[in-house]
């Protein structure tokens, strides 16, 4: 047992007495404890309440906080050698606070003049160099605030239809991108590289609190969030080349006024990838938002990208895709020869002629496949598109890439259109059997984009490999992007053979001999003009590829109302010369 229940007896008594007549001496010590507390209490809210309320009451005034959002950095575009295209450049400007001391106004107007930026001394600061905001940050000059503005800088008017631009989103793209957690005033690529990867240039933006007092001014910064900057893409275009393809194609436009536009392409053989690609006339990126009116209204349509969105009849370039029809599927041989009789009497009706015939009375005689696509003759490959039929030339038409979208990341691309019954049914005509004729050398309802007949020519000088073309070539921090093969053509090589012979012709002894003859390496082409209806001059076209022996480049030009193709041989010759170079 336990406790006073087993004590008994007198002792028992003694020990109960004890007890309850001993006095509690712990009650003095709380009661002091206490006490102490209690004025320990009362001292310290008099110092809250009287003597430091003031003090507190303003810093309580300091203490009001708000939450600003941090823009983060766009991801550079570069060059596939590294050279900036277009970057973010942040600029800064200046505002005082209304009960500045006037010696640090004095001071501030001091450091002004010393780093060349201008300012009376009045008003906000415009145009704040780094090198004066880092003065004014280790000289602590109270009452001055800086706030940055982020400004997207590119190449001016270089290829703007490829870059593209930026701006604030519409409600339109607000339902998008609310999706992908983007605030409604965030701004976002709208066409062009930075339309199509925008995912990869777009950072995360931050937080940073605020402490402002009473009147607005801010007191206090803290970053909550870091912003995370966009990612870096690197492009397959070739800055100097790009520069290259738009002076050419510029001086061409100049030296012929009735031109009304042009565009050009070159691809990568190996892989599909946009070296340069040029549609004129342009416009300034930087200046579009004040040029816009002008530009939406300008008649000759600076704002369409003529390299992805202008249809255009490729004339004779299409008798390369005739050449590689009739070849593989036997109807010709390398050394088959066809009598030119300067007008085609198989049909009654129709029967064209070949131009030589109606310009000048004159025939090609007996002619090979090379000797045919040296001299473009019509006759050649009237019978030999005849020999095809429409639905066979029409397949290899699009297997090398005609009538087919290439895959290119821009947006608006156009798919082009290859002649036959169907597509001439669809608009209310009527298909003849003869009208296989016309769309072997290229006319009839043919209507392909020029990236889409520099595509042609590097499937059928790649050895058939019809790949996918890209203007991405790599995302900072992930592996460089791998080619995509859209599809393959059996080519032989002896029929590829034949019909690069015939296009180098036409450079060494052609109509473009004397525009090639100095390069220092041997270039196929092949030249068209295609009828517009309603203009008395031609569209021109020329296509071609460079080095002859080891294609690396694949080249389209068309220039709106350019007359014959052969003219555009100066515009070819000095972007296949930028290139070797």
């Amino acid at each position: 047992m336990t406790g006073p229940s087993w004590i008994t007896g007198r002792e028992g008594a003694l020990c109960l007495e004890r007890r309850t007549t001993m006095p509690n001496r712990r009650l003095p010590a709380a009661a002091a404890f206490f006490a102490a507390a209690l004025t320990a209490f009362a001292v310290l809210l008099w110092g809250l309440q009287v003597t430091s309320g003031a003090a507190y009451y303003a810093k309580s005034q300091r203490s009001i906080a708000q939450v600003e959002t941090v823009p983060a950095a766009r991801g550079k575009l570069l060059d596939r050698n590294g050279t900036i295209l277009a970057q973010d450049q942040v600029t800064w400007s200046a505002v005082l606070a209304e009960d500045v001391e006037d010696q640090v106004v004095r001071r501030l107007k001091t450091l002004c003049q010393e780093e060349d930026v201008a300012w009376e001394g009045t008003g906000p600061i415009a145009g704040v160099t780094p090198r004066l905001l880092a003065r004014v940050k280790e000289e602590g000059l109270a009452g001055v605030s800086f706030t940055p503005a982020v400004q997207r800088v590119g190449s001016g008017t270089l290829a703007p239809h490829v870059l593209g631009r930026v701006g604030q989103m519409s409600p339109e793209e607000w339902e998008v991108y609310q999706d992908r957690g983007y605030a409604m005033d965030e701004t976002v690529g709208k066409d062009g590289a930075e339309g199509a990867f925008e995912s990869y240039l777009h950072g995360t933006p931050g937080q940073k609190v605020l402490e402002t007092d009473k009147d607005g001014r801010i007191t206090g910064e803290t970053n909550a969030v870091q912003p995370q900057a966009g990612r870096d893409v690197t492009l397959t275009l070739d800055r100097d080349l790009q520069a290259a393809a738009e002076t050419a194609l510029a001086g061409f436009l100049d030296r012929h006024p009735q031109a009304t536009g042009g565009a050009l392409v070159a691809l990568d053989v190996r892989d599909g990838g946009v070296l340069a690609m040029v549609s004129q006339p342009g416009y300034d990126a930087a200046s579009f938002s004040a040029d816009y009116a002008a530009l939406s209204q300008d008649e000759a349509h600076p704002l369409m990208n003529r390299a992805v969105q202008g249809l255009y009849a490729p004339g004779s370039t299409f008798k390369l895709v005739t050449a590689a029809a009739a070849l593989e599927e036997g109807f010709l041989t390398p050394e088959t020869q066809i009598l030119d009789t300067g007008r085609y009497t198989y049909y009654k009706s129709p029967q064209p002629q070949c131009w030589l015939y109606r310009q000048e009375g004159k025939t090609h005689g007996l002619e090979t496949v090379s000797e045919a696509i040296a001299d473009s003759c019509n006759i050649f490959f009237y019978d030999a598109g005849r020999r095809v039929g429409i639905d066979m030339l029409g397949q290899y038409a699009r297997a090398l890439g005609l009538g087919e979208k290439t895959g290119i990341e821009l947006a608006g691309e156009q798919a082009g259109v290859v002649a036959g019954p169907e597509y001439t049914a669809s608009v209310g005509g009527t298909w003849y059997e003869g009208s296989v004729l016309s769309a072997a050398i290229g006319q009839e309802n043919n209507r392909f984009t020029p990236l889409q007949l520099a595509h042609m020519v590097a499937t059928l000088v790649g050895g058939g490999d019809r790949w996918q073309v890209h203007l991405l070539q790599k995302v900072a921090g992930e592996a460089p992007r791998e080619k995509v093969r859209l599809g393959k053509v059996n080519l032989s090589p002896g029929n590829v053979a034949a019909i690069k012979e015939g296009m180098l012709a036409v450079t060494q002894s052609g109509s473009l001999a004397a525009a090639f003859q100095s390069l220092p390496v041997q270039v196929g082409a092949k030249t068209g003009s295609a009828q517009v209806d309603g203009e008395e001059t031609s569209n021109a076209v020329l296509v071609c590829f460079a080095p002859y022996e080891d294609p690396e480049i694949a080249l389209a030009v068309v220039v709106e109302q350019g007359g014959s193709g052969s003219s555009l041989g100066t515009v070819a010759a000095q972007v296949i010369q930028a290139y070797v170079q």
